[in-house]
């Protein structure tokens, strides 16, 4: 029985736990041995060393970078192998000791006093967005309709050689849930398809990586600017925007073989699109920390009313089983001294981990994107986003695939949005089957697969005819096959000489093509 994503340690992870992550240094100036020897100034360097990192400037340490410290902490000759334990913020259940809280209580339920700390490693050292094209058909829909939008990040997690034993988080693709959108802010609505989502991502070997949300306001339309809202005497991430992140990674957990619970913090990243320094939309990276999720488990956090940059631990239970564990920090007073401050309110820069977040030098393409320079100006329309009139199937599905020729299938395919439509659509079930065989064909770029597959899948015919018939087009004519034989038999209403009826999808061509502009099938002869 094959085991679901959500058990199954990462592929990366499985590979950086078999390397040594050492830092090999070359031979010094100072070096005065042979060359296969080292001295204290060329021997390799831990992956968590503290000045490397420093020189390097790399904030945190990584994530295996961290086990490996804790695990050389212990000696080596420990067994130990499973050195990462989870915090925990909310009553132990079914103690044996006692009646249930609020009627008993003891030290072994109840959780400790969290003392917050700024976290020291991060589970994702680096964001890489594939692609500008990418995020700006993201951004477009704030662009036409000045509401702010989220969205997840699809993708996989990746070795990151910049920072030892790294992690990057890429990201491919962008899945727009239901969602209420306002100017100044986003409601997620209930979303139906998410467990096709989810099979769709495991066919195509992806998972979804993180989510991305828009916080742009216009400072001048005809420049394209927007204002910098987001800095050091502001806020980053505000403390409700902190709990749905922490609310989002408790729902994606890490898994790994380092931990007795086979669960330790996450690798789901948040991406803010919001405007810079020169006031131009930028993208910054984060996670919450560890601790923050936690507290977000236990339902113990929530936001202030007037202060974004300021959460606040309840006071009050939601419940008479509902237990509230002290939270605090430590703060510098007038004096210099480290004070110890109670978590009503405290500030969400303890509860922030900082990932840089950017796009490669040269651009990837996982998923094939229309761009301002390409020939194709037709886009398959993204997902839920009927209220700004972008609908898809119907015209949107035949100028899509009139866009690409018979022998371009498999570019019209490699399309995410495409794909799910074809999940999703309520006119034409297509089949998980047929769905993978096309995946598979993505996957490997097999471009005879997928020709195979536009030409054998009759409900990829069926869908085309309808969307075909919908997409509100005359059809009147007598449909010929080019050289002037006629094609499917005449209509009633004549005059229709000039065009002929693919077998396949029964969409209209002029006379002169070889293949059918629509599903992109040869005529037949």
């Amino acid at each position: 029985m094959e085991v679901p994503q959500s058990e199954r340690v990462d592929e990366v992870d499985i590979f950086l736990s078999s390397q040594d992550g050492q830092i090999q240094r070359p031979k010094g100036p100072n070096c005065r041995h042979p060359a296969r020897q080292k001295c204290t100034g060329c021997l390799p360097l831990d992956p968590f060393d503290e000045e490397y990192l420093k020189e390097k400037d790399i904030k945190h340490m990584s994530f295996h970078a961290h086990v490996r410290k804790l695990l050389g902490s212990h000696g080596k000759g420990t067994s130990l192998k499973k050195p990462l334990e989870n915090l925990r913020c909310s009553l132990k259940t079914n103690c044996t000791s006692h009646q249930p809280y609020p009627k008993g209580i003891c030290t072994h339920c109840k959780p400790q006093v969290v003392t917050l700390n700024r976290q020291k490693f991060r589970h994702v050292d680096n964001i890489q967005i594939e692609n500008q094209e990418l995020v700006n058909q993201f951004l477009d829909y704030w662009r036409l309709s000045g509401h702010q939008r989220v969205g997840y990040l699809i993708g996989q997690y990746q070795p990151h050689p910049e920072v030892p034993l790294g992690i990057k988080a890429t990201v491919a693709a962008i899945y727009e849930p239901p969602q209420h959108c306002r100017e100044d802010g986003i409601e997620f609505l209930e979303d139906k398809n998410e467990k096709t989502v989810d099979e769709l991502l495991e066919m195509l070997g992806l998972q979804r990586v993180g989510w991305i949300f828009t916080d742009c306001w216009t400072a001048n339309r005809a420049e394209g600017t927007v204002h910098y809202t987001r800095h050091k005497d502001s806020f980053f991430l505000s403390a409700e925007e902190c709990i749905t992140a922490g609310m989002l990674q408790n729902a994606h957990p890490n898994v790994t073989d380092y931990s007795m619970d086979r669960r330790y913090g996450s690798k789901f990243v948040t991406v803010v699109a919001s405007g810079d320094e020169s006031m131009h939309v930028n993208f910054h990276g984060y996670q919450v920390s560890n601790q923050c999720a936690a507290m977000v488990e236990a339902d113990i956090l929530c936001p202030t009313l007037y202060t974004p940059e300021l959460a606040y631990v309840r006071e009050t239970p939601l419940s008479e089983t509902h237990y509230i564990t002290d939270v605090q920090y430590t703060e510098k007073n007038e004096y210099g001294a480290e004070v110890m401050k109670n978590g009503r309110p405290l500030p969400v820069e303890y509860l922030l981990v900082d990932v840089p977040a950017g796009m490669p030098k040269e651009p990837h393409y996982t998923f094939h994107v229309a761009s301002s320079t390409s020939s194709r100006t037709i886009k398959f329309n993204v997902e839920n986003r009927q209220t700004i009139g972008q609908i898809q199937g119907g015209a949107n599905l035949t100028q899509y695939s009139g866009e690409f020729s018979s022998n371009q299938f498999l570019e019209q395919a490699t399309n995410f949005h495409f794909l799910l439509y074809l999940m999703t659509n309520e006119m034409v079930q297509i089949s998980d089957e047929w769905v993978k065989r096309l995946c598979d064909a993505v996957k490997a770029q097999d471009r005879g697969a997928a020709m195979d597959w536009a030409a054998q899948c009759e409900d990829w015919h069926q869908l085309m005819a309808i969307a075909h018939a919908n997409d509100g087009a005359s059809h009147d004519g007598i449909p010929v096959i080019p050289g002037g034989e006629s094609y499917v038999g005449e209509s009633s209403s004549g005059g229709g000489s000039g065009t002929w009826n693919c077998t396949h999808c029964t969409f209209q061509n002029e006379v002169g093509r070889q293949d059918c502009s629509m599903c992109g099938l040869p005529a037949a002869n």
